[in-house]
């Protein structure tokens, strides 16, 4: 896994890695009907300058995204979130060391609990859906027309 962004999250150290190009795809589209919720939690984080790593400041604004997280049907929830996971790596000592067995297709450290997965899938979604997302609020650029 290439580096990514890294972040504090209860005491350990992650790296958020990229969705390949269809991964960011299918997980757009699940999470498709979540967008309008995300929407007021980009705005403010663009008009705040909310840092991303302050999960907590952001814990009004992303509470609409866990309610319709929630209405999700479970296989969604599990996809959006094997995905998400599958991406991110726990610094162990000098080395990183991936979060979820895509294999085995369970967590690979015991103490992740909701706790620290939602906020892992969260910004997952925020680093890998956010240009996509913006630029649906700041309007796509005008074609240039060409004449043949």
């Amino acid at each position: 896994m290439s580096t990514g962004t890294e972040i504090q999250l209860r005491g350990h150290a992650y790296r958020l890695g990229r969705l390949n190009a269809f991964q960011q795809l299918h997980v757009s589209r699940k999470v498709g009907p979540l967008i309008p919720a995300l929407i007021p939690a980009f705005l403010a984080i663009g008009r705040e300058g909310v840092k991303l790593e302050a999960l907590e400041s952001l814990a009004p604004m992303i509470q609409p995204f866990t309610d319709a997280f929630a209405s999700m049907a479970d296989a969604d929830v599990e996809y959006v979130a094997s995905v998400c996971l599958s991406v991110v790596q726990r610094q162990q000592g000098s080395t990183w060391a991936p979060v979820w067995s895509v294999q085995g297709k369970c967590l690979m450290f015991d103490d992740l609990d909701l706790g620290s997965v939602l906020p892992l899938v969260v910004r997952v979604i925020a680093e890998n859906l956010g240009p996509f997302i913006s630029g649906l609020l700041t309007g796509q650029p005008t074609p240039v027309q060409t004449t043949a």
